[in-house]
């Protein structure tokens, strides 16, 4: 098999398969992710085409590989995984070094990185502890059995409140659901020109609607927070994005229609100057009221998404919509990078070995990375290509992965807990640490 045939299939996918709308910009050099608009999603789903289709097996390796950044060395990693018939029959081909992709840049969580923008932008003040609340942040199943990392009834009063217990700052809904989309715009525009310098306007949007802003999860539509800000130009307003890194100009007109939307509904306003020095008792307090040591809320999530798919009923989901009922899963996994966010906190205040902070990265990584492997998997099964025999083996190898999630995210709390009660103690809070005998969490 030559590299072009593999070239010539990865397009024929992209057009059959994924409907892909940026083929114009197809050739050898395309970048999958900036230039094919392909995220973790669809990268996943143009393997298992090719996967199919090929007769290639594609390893888990390739579902975390920062290596894949063009069409080129895409169809490089797929020849190098051939049979040796075609290993050998290629080899006198070679690629050449590709930039690194950038399929997940760290998005944790946009109505907590829209508050904690003021607060990095105090020195009184540390913004790590407030990612506390997000590793375990609520995880939504809707009524088709999908996961969704947001719905109509969510709201965000537990950050809210603590939020004002921990830095002094009210976070006050402006939105009111009573009032029409147009009479809700209306009073936002009127608090976009009062507020002050220091006080900052959030806004959902369906970002999915401003087509010049990079939407990299391929979410339509996409609920997201973000900061306006008026500027000299009336027909010009300034959005900064917390989330994504992000923040210019935008078009007035193109934010209202990203407003209008009806997939989204809510904003809120708070103003920095009521920042003040936050207490390591409350800040205590807040590590208690987040810490879930006996579950793992989006594990469990997943488990009971996959458990209702295995075994389908005249009213329940088919087996052939797993796939999608886990679409959301790469934008619920990555916030369990908010345990950096803990382990560094800890670090930088009490100081403890930096090989080991290190290392605790590289275990949240992997049990980032390998909600990949399952959601793989799941779309496997919902091929309809498989014998009973190939969907019972996928079903365990997705259970043994749930359980080896479990296993390694219990490992990061216990951890955890055991930098809070150091920590605790060395500051004499009300919550001592243990006494000697609680045995160290290894790697």
């Amino acid at each position: 098999m030559q590299k072009n045939t593999v070239i010539s299939a990865i397009r024929q996918v992209l057009h059959n398969e994924l409907q892909c709308q940026y083929l114009d910009r197809f050739h050898a050099q395309a970048r999958l992710n900036e230039d094919l608009y392909l995220d973790s999603v669809l990268l996943m789903q143009l393997l298992l085409h090719l996967e199919l289709s090929l007769g290639i097996t594609v390893p888990d390796s390739a579902l975390n590989k920062q290596d894949l950044a063009t069409v080129d060395s895409l169809a490089q990693f797929l020849l190098s995984q051939g049979t040796p018939a075609q290993l050998a029959d290629n080899a006198v081909e070679s690629a050449a070094p590709e930039p690194a992709a950038e399929f997940d840049d760290i998005k944790v969580h946009c109505f907590v990185s829209c508050l904690c923008e003021i607060i990095k932008a105090d020195e009184r003040v540390d913004h790590r502890p407030f990612y506390f609340g997000v590793w375990d942040a609520q995880v939504l199943i809707d009524a088709q059995c999908r996961l969704a990392y947001h719905a109509p009834t969510l709201n965000h009063d537990f950050f809210r409140r603590w939020f004002q217990r921990i830095y002094g700052v009210a976070v006050n809904p402006w939105y009111r659901p009573e009032l029409s989309k147009a009479q809700n715009l209306q009073l936002m525009q009127t608090l976009l020109q009062q507020k002050s310098a220091s006080e900052q306007l959030m806004v959902m949007l369906d970002l999915y609607l401003l087509p010049e802003r990079e939407n990299k999860f391929n979410q339509n539509p996409f609920p997201h927070y973000v900061l306006l800000t008026e500027t000299d130009d009336p027909e010009q307003w300034f959005m900064s994005d917390p989330d994504f890194r992000w923040q210019g100009v935008q078009r007035k007109q193109q934010v209202l229609q990203a407003l209008a939307s009806e997939a989204v509904a809510g904003g809120f306003i708070f103003d920095s100057k009521q920042i003040k020095p936050a207490e390591n008792q409350v800040i205590a307090d807040y590590f208690l009221a987040c810490i879930k040591r006996d579950s793992n809320p989006m594990t469990d999530r997943v488990r009971q998404v996959v458990q209702h798919h295995a075994a389908p009923s005249a009213a329940g989901p088919a087996l052939t919509q797993l796939g999608a009922a886990l679409h959301h899963l790469p934008v619920l996994a990555i916030r369990k990078y908010a345990f950096e966010h803990a382990f560094a906190f800890f670090w930088l205040d009490i100081g403890f070995d930096e090989t080991e902070f290190e290392a605790w990265c590289e275990v949240i990584e992997d049990l980032v990375s390998s909600y990949k492997k399952i959601q793989y998997r799941a779309m496997k099964l919902s091929t309809g290509q498989l014998s009973p025999a190939q969907q019972s083996a996928l079903f365990d190898e997705i259970y043994q992965l749930l359980d080896q999630q479990d296993a390694t995210e219990f490992r990061i709390k216990a951890r955890l807990y055991q930098l809070f009660e150091q920590w605790c103690g060395i500051h004499q809070l009300g919550f001592a640490a243990k006494a000697a005998g609680s045995a160290e969490v290894s790697l």
